[in-house]
């Protein structure tokens, strides 16, 4: 975003109406445009030829040119000068000004407990020189140090009392500036919230058009840039499209470069979202151009995330050449926000390549990747990162080993990332996913799962009772005998036992207590071990196996 809290951007540099003695307002905002159009030498020019006549509001305005341009030391420097001059010169509205900014670079600086008791300090000097903007800039301060700590909560209730001291002083830009920062933090802090950031952004945008100020036209573009962040979150990507190219409008005009790009950055993320990749590129072709001229690594690490996501939508309908330059892209975004130190951004950014690596089919690098992205996560208890990093190693987890029966493993993973995901709003495709592996691993069950022999009773019109174990030995008997095959050895108590010695069920056999399928069947009987095992019989050799009774009796019979 152009309007945050993450760094001395032009709005911190800009004081309100009534937060600053009346001698210094109207130079000051000479000073502030040329900030806003980066202009910083002329800028710096300026405030250095106020220092002989107005050392304290010289050396305040140079702390805010030092400030934009992120030289905190400097910037520090100058406003503690100015501090010691408005309170030698007994300037109460002065010396709120300059706590006032001394406690935005703290915040910058990650000094919070001084940020806060600077900004206290200014609050109460401005109550007692009876600034309503004063106070409504120092609780603005304020809402801001609590958004940069990432308790929300409480920067709403600032911003609640800073919008109640600007509307009293009737001071519109500092409503708008109030409605500007709570919409981000809608946006950003709290979910299912972004309709309400596009309300915020629309009312601030209505607020300062009614004020013709030079801040106030930047800060509409900002309001608008906010409207088509939001929109590009809730789907309405044609609004998003027509509110980004009207901030473009406003930050050519009342801008600098840095401005630009942000918005055009908006303006290509439409175009992705509608499909129009070509003017995507063009678009993310004239930001990088901006970036690079004036020379912000962190501005053009945001614009090779544009050019990855290009490259990403043509990837998901193209071929192997364009997954293969979605890959250099990711790796390209991620060494730049580790060269920047920005941890955070690049585990998000390491998620990327992780999930393009997957979708060029190396799973076994993308699981890596991934898993290295959730470890950091994890440390800094960020739910969300760790449910999407555990979403895209479960799919990897399926895809590198659904073959050799791992599905169990990515079931169990894409759980665990359904129930943190469900912890911050739910994730249809974690619900889907785990679907999907819960039905494929009940189909790779089913696969390995050893079959039991199942007999089919036969239909009913071709039942019949069986036949004695002796009368299928005699017909055994007789199809060897017949003419066509050669005198073979016959044992008959083997043929009337063959179920029962190879240990393979006959139901049309009864067993010797006229029963068909017995209840068990006994092991075949040439289950030795290998040592065992005894000799061949010889040929036409008699049988050695004694028959059972049951056998002799059936014997006979046959015989008689």
């Amino acid at each position: 975003m152009v309007s945050t809290a993450w760094g001395f951007d032009i709005n911190n540099a800009t004081d309100f109406q009534g937060a600053l003695p009346d001698a210094l307002a109207e130079w000051h905002g000479e000073v502030e445009k040329l900030l806003m159009m980066e202009k910083y030498s002329e800028a710096k020019q300026k405030a250095e030829e106020r220092l002989s006549a107005d050392k304290a509001g010289a050396a305040h305005a140079l702390a805010k040119v030092f400030g934009t341009q992120n030289s905190m030391d400097e910037a520090k420097s100058h406003v503690d000068t100015a501090l010691k001059a408005f309170i030698a010169d007994g300037d109460v509205r002065g010396e709120a000004a300059a706590l006032v900014t001394a406690s935005k670079l703290a915040v910058d600086r990650g000094d919070f407990d001084q940020a806060a008791e600077l900004a206290g300090d200014a609050r109460d000097k401005y109550a007692t020189a009876g600034s309503k903007s004063g106070e409504a800039a120092a609780h603005l301060a304020l809402a801001r140090l609590h958004q940069r700590k990432g308790d929300a909560d409480e920067a709403l209730a600032q911003l609640e009392k800073a919008a109640d001291f600007f509307e009293k002083a009737r001071d519109k830009e500092g409503q708008a500036a109030a409605s500007l920062l709570a919409g981000n933090l809608f946006l950003w802090s709290y979910r299912d919230a972004a309709e309400d950031a596009v309300r915020l952004g629309r009312e601030a945008a209505q607020l300062l058009r009614k004020v013709n100020r030079p801040s106030c036209h930047h800060r509409e573009g900002d309001a608008l840039f906010l409207v088509a962040t939001a929109s590009l979150m809730t789907g309405k990507f044609r609004d998003a499209l027509k509110a980004a190219k009207e901030a473009v409008d406003l930050h050519n005009e009342w801008g600098g470069s840095r401005a630009q790009v942000s918005s055009l950055r908006a303006v290509a993320m439409a175009h992705i979202q509608i499909n129009d990749l070509g003017m995507a590129q063009q678009v993310t072709d004239q930001a990088m151009a901006l970036a690079k001229g004036c020379n912000d690594e962190y501005l053009q690490a945001q614009v090779l995330v544009c050019e990855a996501m290009v490259c990403r939508q043509r990837a998901a309908k193209g071929g192997a050449q364009d997954l293969g330059e979605l890959v250099g892209k990711q790796r390209e975004v991620l060494e730049k926000f580790v060269k920047l130190g920005d941890d955070n951004a690049a585990a998000l950014h390491r998620l990327e390549l992780a999930q393009a690596v997957q979708l060029s089919g190396d799973f076994a690098v993308a699981q890596t990747e991934a898993t290295m992205a959730c470890e950091h996560f994890k440390t800094q208890e960020m739910t969300q990162g760790q449910g999407l990093c555990l979403l895209t190693i479960a799919m990897c987890q399926y895809a590198n080993g659904g073959a050799t029966g791992d599905v169990a493993t990515a079931l169990e993973t894409a759980k665990k990332a359904q129930s943190l995901l469900d912890s911050c709003g739910g994730s249809p495709e974690a619900g889907e996913l785990v679907e999907l592996l819960k039905a494929e691993k009940k189909h790779a069950d089913s696969k390995n799962k050893p079959e039991e022999f199942k007999t089919s009773p036969a239909p009913a019109a071709q039942r019949f009772d069986g036949v004695p174990r002796s009368m299928y030995s005699d017909m055994i008997h007789q199809r060897i005998r017949c003419g066509d095959t050669e005198p073979l050895c016959f044992d008959h108590a083997a043929v009337m036992y063959m179920d029962l010695n190879l240990g393979v069920p006959m139901p049309f056999l009864k067993d010797s207590a006229g029963n068909k399928e017995p209840k068990f069947m006994v092991p075949p009987l040439n289950l030795y071990p290998r040592d065992q095992m005894p000799p061949p019989p010889e040929p036409n050799a008699p049988s050695t196996k004694k028959p059972s009774r049951a056998a002799d009796s059936a014997l006979a019979l046959a015989a008689g």
